[in-house]
């Protein structure tokens, strides 16, 4: 078919903006409407917004940590501050990842309990109507967000651990001097430890490419599990570290021969499903970028481990959100120039 290419739409158009109402059929004017209204209702301001954030006060200046007073509002009805040393005026969300946004935090709640719902970001930037560059952005800031969430949980009572991998993405594949893939648990094979306990904890860690090492298994989840549990695993000898130097309890069972026994009866049941679920993950997500995959088991780990509801795993991300600031630019993300479309 020739013919010249079509411009994308932004997410605020439709293929008849420019078309005369009469000119249209009854699908066409139901369609246009209905995609206009939702449009407009997941944009709208939001009056909760300027309340959220002067419910965090700053107790120190995001440039330089000095000490703040006080300074006003601006237009906005933001609180502003003043640092007495270095003299620069802040608001609430002056060096957080709402700095510079353009929608309202009810976007931002909504984006959250779909991510913690398996969503994937094309489904969506679809049914937000967004701009193709805004939920990959978000994502971005959301990693930054939850960087180090997991740092301080340790399982413990009964522990069972296993590992699981994903593949590099294709265009990422190592081959061999002769053009051809290697098998098994090559250096194309990124390995996850993954962990849960009888209180319902669980982690998720990035151990790195190919076949694992004591070593690296011990940085992973040395820390990560109390002394003395008893831990629930397979042959795997990587773990004998653990076992000895935190005088694990340790029950071991054959993988392999565990395979064909139904579910119920697996004492490796619990990672098992763990491992399965975070699969079902990550495959909704399945052309993510590998450096981000922290990041990623990050926001697994938030969806797996308590508040139960998602509305409230939402709550606790925003708040997180304001009290350990982090900012990211869109032009730091993108390595662009920012545009008016799609950049919040």
């Amino acid at each position: 078919m020739g013919g010249e290419k079509r411009r994308k739409l932004a997410a605020s158009e439709t293929p008849w903006d420019d078309v005369d109402a009469a000119e249209l059929t009854p699908a066409q004017l139901l369609v246009r409407d209905s995609h206009r209204s939702i449009y407009s209702f997941r944009h709208e301001a939001h009056e909760g917004d300027v309340a959220f954030f002067n419910g965090y006060e700053r107790e120190s200046c995001p440039f330089c940590g000095g000490e703040l007073v006080r300074f006003g509002h601006d237009r906005s009805g933001l609180q502003r501050y003043r640092c007495t040393s270095c003299r620069k005026t802040s608001t609430p969300v002056t060096g957080t990842i709402f700095e510079d946004r353009k929608l309202p935090l009810s976007a931002w709640a909504d984006f959250l309990a779909q991510t913690f719902s398996y969503a994937s970001m094309s489904l969506m930037t679809w049914e937000d109507r967004r701009s193709d560059t805004t939920i990959p952005y978000w994502m971005a800031k959301l990693f930054s967000v939850l960087e180090g969430v997991q740092d301080d949980v340790v399982l413990s009572g009964t522990v069972w651990l296993d590992e699981t991998y994903v593949s590099e993405v294709a265009g990422e594949l190592w081959h061999r001097p002769d053009g051809k893939l290697p098998r098994g648990l090559s250096r194309n094979k990124i390995r996850i430890a993954v962990g849960v306990d009888s209180g319902g904890r669980s982690i998720f860690v990035n151990e790195g490419k190919g076949i694992t090492t004591t070593a690296r298994t011990w940085a992973a989840l040395g820390a990560k599990i109390e002394p003395g549990s008893h831990v629930i695993h397979d042959m795997e000898t990587a773990h004998n570290k653990l076992v000895k130097e935190l005088k694990l309890v340790s029950e071991t069972h054959n993988g392999k021969a565990l395979m064909g026994v139904p579910d119920k009866q697996n004492p490796l049941r619990p990672v098992n499903r763990m491992c399965f679920l975070l699969k079902e993950f990550l495959r909704s997500h399945s052309g993510f970028d590998r450096e981000d995959l922290d990041g990623w088991l990050d926001v697994f780990f938030v969806t797996m481990n308590e508040p139960e509801d998602k509305l409230e795993k939402a709550a606790m991300v925003l708040d997180r959100a304001m009290r350990c600031p982090k900012t990211l630019r869109f032009r730091e993300f993108y390595n662009v120039r920012p545009s008016s479309r799609g950049s919040d």
